[in-house]
């Protein structure tokens, strides 16, 4: 059932319904390369806060001088102050004595400042003089459907950053920044899928470094675009494929069944001896199925017109020859009445001959349309199969001398339903076929079984196998084994026209039945007639 899943339709068509995933693949590529423009765009506007407050700040002696902090508990109650009202604790209180807040810078970093960004002042001396908001953006706490992830991680994967520390400024950026190095760095965190980008900047009095400005920025906004951008089209992508895939496989399973029911049509209206035995529906569909199945439908009553003509032909040619024929078989007998001279009654004796013959024939081609017309007419009745077969046997032997007639019969009888004269008739076909071809002074086996539920009748005979090749169309009109293996029936006899069988087979199947003719293993043909009882 799997295998022929797979080579059907449906299958098929899932495949290529699986074509419609190159759409998000493309999407996806999209937004990669949305998320590369968006991260260098951001490179450039952090690094221009970076100048202008850098910008802002130099030039300017007050904000530096080196003696603003010469008092130690004032800059521990600035600092106190500062720390707590600082928007990022964590980083104030890891920096400890190296927090030396300005009143003036942090109040110029808050006007500056924007959320999600944090900005440091870091003076010569390493001291940060300076601290401004939180790269915490509550806005960026947003995550995506816990069933998302790994498909976001797969189909776009995070840059791949050095991991540093969150809470402080990279060290290597402020020490080039305090030698007039402008820079701008990306870190990782402790969040693969958020990452911080730092730009440093030199604050100059005059042509003098007297500090650095770090501005840093996390990735959040473009995660959130980002992460907007994925569940809509997963989710999209996702309705759109299982739509899509559940059309195509009704559509397929659709096709299907209209090619298996007319696949079943066609199987069944034509059985195994190759007549046309049913018919085929045509339908109004406007498709290519459709116009098949009507195309099929009328070849296959075209070829059920021809297969009665021909089987009615037998029938047709009897009666249309019949009488010609008697017209000639009674001018010869008048012609035999008169005196003629030796020769004469010679050539006079060897044409009623040929009359005969070819009455005999003609006789046997009208044969199957009469037994045609006696199973449409007769009634069934039910009978003894058995004493049917004893009696025919019993007439046999009377009829063919010769002969040795072996009958098996079960114990009891072999109760039937059907017409006992066509059973007799079909026995008559059976023996007389097995007569012409059985070797001299060799048997005609007949035996009856009787297993549960049906009737076997079986007739054997030691002649020449059967070709393999006629096997199967033993049992068709006008198809016949001739050559010298009529070895037992006269010249003037030999005129199989290929009806006996076929005349076994309508009374078989008239009663529900099958024959079949196969070759015996120690020699020999073996005819058997199956019926249901």
């Amino acid at each position: 059932m799997r295998a022929r899943f797979v080579h059907g339709i449906r299958f098929r068509l899932a495949l290529a319904a699986m074509a419609l995933l190159a759409l998000p693949v493309l999407a996806v590529h999209f937004i990669a390369s949305m998320e590369s423009f968006l991260r260098a765009s951001q490179e450039k506007a952090i690094g221009a806060t970076a100048r202008a407050v850098a910008a802002a700040l130099s030039d300017r002696p007050a904000l530096f001088e080196r003696g603003a902090f010469d008092d130690p508990e004032g800059e521990e109650r600035r600092r106190i102050v500062a720390l707590f009202a600082a928007a990022d604790t964590d980083a104030a209180a890891s920096l400890g004595n190296a927090y030396v807040p300005s009143d003036e810078i942090e109040r110029f970093l808050a006007i500056m400042g924007r959320a999600g960004e944090r900005v440091w002042v870091v003076d010569a001396r390493s001291r940060v003089r300076g601290l401004s908001g939180s790269l915490a953006d509550p806005a960026a706490a947003r995550t995506l459907v816990n069933w998302l992830k790994p498909v976001a991680a797969l189909v776009v994967p995070a840059p791949s950053y050095p991991v540093g520390d969150e809470a402080l400024p990279v060290r290597g950026q402020i020490d080039r920044a305090l030698i007039g190095v402008s820079s701008t760095q990306w870190r990782a965190t402790h969040d693969r899928d958020v990452a911080i980008l730092s730009a440093a900047q030199p604050i100059f009095l005059g042509d003098d470094i007297v500090g650095a400005v770090v501005v840093e920025e996390t990735t959040g906004a473009i995660q959130i675009l980002r992460q907007d951008a994925l569940e809509k089209l997963l989710a999209v992508t996702l309705v759109v494929v299982a739509a899509a895939l559940t059309v195509m496989l009704a559509f397929a399973g659709r096709l299907a069944t209209r090619i298996r029911r007319l696949h079943a049509e066609a199987e069944a209206a034509i059985d195994e001896q190759g007549r046309v035995r049913g018919a085929i529906t045509a339908t109004r569909a406007r498709d290519e199925i459709g116009d098949l199945t009507r195309t099929t439908a009328s070849m296959l009553a075209r070829l059920r017109d021809y297969n009665a003509y021909l089987e009615a032909m037998a029938g047709r040619l009897s009666h249309e020859l019949r009488t010609p024929v008697a017209v000639v078989r009674s001018s010869l007998d008048n012609l035999g009445q008169e005196a003629l001279s030796g020769n004469a009654r010679v050539y006079v004796d060897r044409a009623l001959e040929g009359v005969r013959r070819l009455g005999r024939l003609i006789s046997r081609l009208s044969e199957a349309t009469r037994l045609e017309r006696l199973l449409e007419s007769a009634e069934r009745e039910r009978f003894d199969l058995a004493q049917v077969v004893r009696g025919c046997v019993e007439g046999y032997r009377a009829a063919y001398p010769s002969r040795r007639f072996d009958l098996a019969l079960p114990e009891g009888p072999v109760a039937l339903e059907g017409v006992p004269d066509a059973f007799a008739q079909l026995l008559d076909k059976l023996v007389e076929n097995a007569n012409d071809f059985a070797p001299a002074g060799s048997a005609v086996r007949v035996s009856l079984q009787a297993p549960p539920a049906r009737a076997i009748l079986a007739v054997e005979n030691d002649g020449p196998p059967l070709p393999q090749a006629m096997v199967q169309r033993l049992f068709d009109s006008m198809v016949s084994v001739l050559g010298a293996s009529l070895q037992n029936t006269a010249p003037e006899e030999r005129a199989h026209l290929g009806l006996g069988l076929y005349i076994v087979r309508l009374v078989a199947e008239h009663h529900r039945g099958s024959v079949r003719a196969v070759n015996r293993a120690e020699g020999g043909v073996r005819f058997e007639v199956s019926v249901p009882r």
